[in-house]
């Protein structure tokens, strides 16, 4: 049934309706001002001004084979390649920290920038800077090698330090608080290490020789594999690991069940209608089990043998057509003659049944066994449908 508006109803919905579009569509226009503020990632995707688009757009004009890599680290290739870890926002578990060293071992080369990079590969001494700033600072290079050819100077912002480089750990850039660019050797291969990743930022990498750092770190440009690691970014093999790391699971599920609701309702509304089923008070094993306790209470072991036995001897008159009266010698007979064979126990049984009746000699536990013996031999004399299929169960308890 629907139900009438009037004109004001109406244009009070209308209004609703236009102001909410025009908020979704400022609020999809306008940026927001606390992005600008926020500090993002150097992915090799973006163009923001912590992105690092430029430099793997640089390395590819200027010769290089950059591919972006979405594969965990068990995947990298063996050999010669370059692996460039930039300030990863996922911290690698301790099998990967394993694998990515292992890369290392086998010949690889691995760039990785700020303190996330060397938890990366667990490496140890990165300690915050004794003075925390935001601002760029300028460090000058403290030995001649290759990594500071053409590089007199780098400016990098960053907060941590390398402190106390082991032998091993050469320092290449740095102030009083520690290092900020550390070259060492593993196995086969070496990792270089910098303290931010300002130097490959699409900002910072045409600051001061900030370039040629960057160019050094990567090596020469030739058949060498530059790889730029977005798996630590969260961008990984296929649709649906990508997807999953944002909130569209969630609305998946919030709609699935709303929708699960509403078909439910619906239902409910526009089914059938039935009358309730209304189930007996009493059902079959509750009055046996009414009737046995009566029979327990008052000592009636007997009363309950002797309807047994006298249900049973109207099956076989029914069955084989033996008469009620007929004596039990009678009974024994014809019925190993109808069944083809002697019945193990049928005759015995039958003889103490009819003489414990006789005499009042019924006891409990004996008529609880005679009533069972009974009902094994309905069943291998198929008296009662019901318990036809229980004939090959009953041969083995007769």
């Amino acid at each position: 049934m629907t139900v009438p508006l009037d004109s004001g109803d109406k244009r009070l919905l209308l209004l609703s309706a236009g102001l909410l579009g025009i908020l979704t569509i400022v609020a999809l226009l306008v940026p927001n001002a606390g992005e600008e503020s926020s500090r993002g990632y150097p992915s090799s995707y973006s163009a923001a001004k912590d992105g690092a688009k430029a430099a793997f757009t640089l390395l590819e004009e200027m010769g290089y084979r950059p591919e972006r890599w979405t594969g965990p680290p068990g995947d990298l290739p063996s050999g010669q390649a370059t692996l460039i870890i930039a300030s990863p926002t996922i911290p690698a578990s301790a099998e990967e920290q394993i694998q990515l060293k292992q890369f290392v071992l086998r010949g690889g080369r691995l760039l990785i920038t700020g303190p996330s990079g060397a938890s990366a590969i667990d490496a140890k001494g990165v300690e915050p800077a004794p003075e925390i700033t935001e601002e760029w600072k300028t460090f000058h290079a403290e030995q001649a090698a290759p990594l500071t050819r053409h590089a007199p100077e780098i400016i990098m912002e960053s907060d941590v330090r390398w402190t106390h480089p082991r032998p091993s750990e050469k320092r290449y850039y740095g102030d009083s608080g520690g290092a900020t660019v550390v070259k060492f050797s593993m196995g086969e291969g070496e990792v270089i290490w910098w303290a931010g990743d300002t130097p490959l930022t699409n900002t910072g990498i045409t600051r001061a020789a900030n370039l040629a750092l960057f160019l050094n770190s990567v090596g020469p440009a030739g058949p060498t594999r530059i790889l730029w690691d977005e798996y630590f970014h969260g961008v990984r093999q296929g649709l649906w690991p990508y997807l999953a790391r944002t909130p569209l699971p969630w609305a998946l599920l919030q709609i699935l069940g709303f929708g699960g609701f509403i078909i439910l309702t619906f239902a409910r509304r526009s089914g059938p209608i039935r009358p309730m089923t209304r189930e007996s008070r009493l059902s079959p094993l509750e009055f046996v089990a009414t009737l046995g306790a009566l029979y327990q209470r008052k000592g009636e072991a007997a009363g309950a043998l002797e309807i047994a036995f006298s249900h049973f001897r109207f099956l076989l008159s029914r069955k084989l057509g033996i008469p009620l009266s007929a004596a039990t010698p009678d009974v024994v007979e014809r019925v190993e003659r109808r069944s083809g064979g002697a019945i193990p126990n049928f005759a015995g049984t039958i003889e103490e049944i009819s003489q414990a009746l006789k005499l009042h000699t019924v006891t409990e536990s004996k008529a609880l066994a005679w009533v069972g013996d009974l009902h094994d031999f309905a069943a291998r004399l198929g008296l009662q449908p019901g318990l036809a299929g229980e004939a090959g169960e009953s041969t083995g308890r007769i």
